[in-house]
């Protein structure tokens, strides 16, 4: 009688359904699980310590060479606090503003209930066989509508004003600890296998400084005109609008929908079917084209290097994770991990799939 064979038992299942391969899909399963609940839980602490990490990235070179001249202390207080106090600064015009909006939803929401009760006895009179299946008027649905959008920004605003202040705390230590990473890395892997992680530091710093540079400076591009166009149309809060469009410039594809519509559908509440909507309407509809077909691709060029499809899937992932703050991170973190993936032989392959051609 032959001895028992313990690969025997396995042989009579295909691959996939073999015990060990149930085994692996039920850990990576199970650790999916866990990792997504435990970054659900920590989203108030992992995000802003992410945004210091990028920050930290762009601001180490200023620093090293900083230090030199000032030295350690001066260096980190000019950059950490001169960065902190800037986003913090931010936050709080963006959050004035979006008070003062909040004073002006009454008078918008009239508005709005105006023009769409004209529209709807419009819509009775020319087209009578138009009917609604659902009983609210549209306009009560249009004033709710107005409600949340300025809840929503005037709560991302606080929000990012609390976080600034933790991001410059992380900020802060990041830049202490960062110069003096190197030589414990050497210290505590052998020499190839610290070079090794040395050197995917230092394409991701390249990455990271390479996609944030270029972004900042195509969103100041597009910023900057937009908040002229407003102003001189007479639209209100045209720094509000240039704001959130500078910001909603980082968010792929969805930002530059939202950065356009918001402002438009405001100055139309604003000043109803007058010509000063209509024009900046235009002027926006035109620079945002520009912006998306020149500007962008000229200043981006391959800044970031990943597939447009894994961009968005990128976006749905971190935004239905940590919402419009994982929709911001969602390019960098995802070209990161696709740096990392290229270092291992077990997920190289993978990390070509998620890369542009």
């Amino acid at each position: 009688m032959s001895a028992h064979d313990p690969h025997h038992d396995t042989a009579q299942f295909p691959r996939w359904r073999a015990p060990d391969t149930l085994r692996t899909v039920a850990f990576v399963l199970m650790g999916t699980a866990a990792g997504w609940y435990l970054m659900l839980q920590l989203a108030s602490v992992l995000r802003p310590l992410l945004v210091a990490v990028l920050l930290a990235y762009v601001l180490m070179p200023y620093h090293s060479r900083l230090r030199k001249q000032v030295g350690t202390p001066a260096s980190i207080a000019i950059l950490a606090g001169g960065t902190a106090g800037a986003l913090v600064g931010l936050a709080f015009i963006t959050s004035a503003s979006v008070l003062a909006l909040r004073d002006d939803v009454p008078q918008l929401t009239q508005r709005a209930d105006d023009l769409l009760t004209a529209l709807e006895r419009g819509v009775s009179a020319y087209a009578p066989w138009v009917s609604r299946n659902d009983t609210r008027p549209m306009r009560v649905q249009a004033t709710e509508q107005i409600g949340l959008v300025v809840r929503l920004i005037f709560g991302v605003a606080a929000t990012a004003m609390i976080e600034a202040g933790v991001v410059g705390l992380y900020l802060l230590f990041l830049l202490l600890e960062g110069t003096q990473l190197p030589a414990r890395v050497r210290r505590a892997y052998p020499k190839e296998r610290a070079e090794q992680i040395l050197q995917v530091a230092g394409e991701v710093n390249a990455a990271v400084i390479s996609y944030l540079k270029a972004k900042v400076k195509s969103s100041f591009f597009l910023a900057a005109p937009v908040g002229a166009v407003l102003w001189a149309t007479g639209v209100n809060f045209s720094l509000l609008w240039a704001v959130l469009t500078f910001l909603c410039n980082f968010i792929p594809y969805i930002g530059t929908v939202i950065a356009y519509a918001l402002p438009v559908g405001f100055a139309f509440l604003w000043f109803g079917p007058s010509w000063e909507p209509f024009a900046a309407a235009a002027l926006l509809l035109v620079w945002h084209g520009a912006s998306a077909s020149v500007i962008e691709p000229m200043i981006l060029g391959n800044a970031v290097g990943i597939s447009p499809l894994v961009i968005l899937g990128s976006l749905a992932f971190w935004g239905l994770l940590w919402g419009v703050p994982g929709m911001f991170l969602a390019v960098p973190l995802t070209a990161v991990l696709t740096i990392v993936m290229e270092h291992f032989e077990q997920t190289r392959a993978l990390a070509k799939l998620l890369k542009g051609g």
